[in-house]
């Protein structure tokens, strides 16, 4: 979604206010969700993985979301990615030496 923004920003610079706004779909985009319903390091809870974000019936009938990409996961791994993902956040938001290295 945010490329999508930025390509419409950088039209409207370059072309002025008649360029053309980009768009995307939900419906053919996915979305990670790492939840951690835990407390401390052994008790972790969740990871999601969900696609398409918005359900599509017509593509696929049933539930909407493709079934193989779609995955719900109890464990510990959730909750150690949330962690690293937490103080990794914390480390490029202070601009600490090499935040840049760390990706979106």
């Amino acid at each position: 979604m945010g490329r999508i923004v930025a390509q419409s920003i950088a039209g409207r610079i370059r072309h002025g206010d008649q360029a053309p706004l980009r768009t995307a779909s939900m419906a053919k985009m996915g979305a990670a969700c790492i939840a951690s319903a835990g407390t401390g390091l052994r008790k972790g809870r969740r990871r999601d993985t969900m696609y398409p974000i918005i359900p599509d019936r017509q593509r696929f009938p049933g539930s909407g979301r493709d079934l193989k990409q779609t995955s719900g996961e109890i464990g510990l791994s959730g909750h150690w990615t949330k962690l690293l993902l937490h103080y990794l956040f914390i480390y490029k938001a202070k601009a600490r030496f090499g935040w840049f290295l760390i990706p979106e």
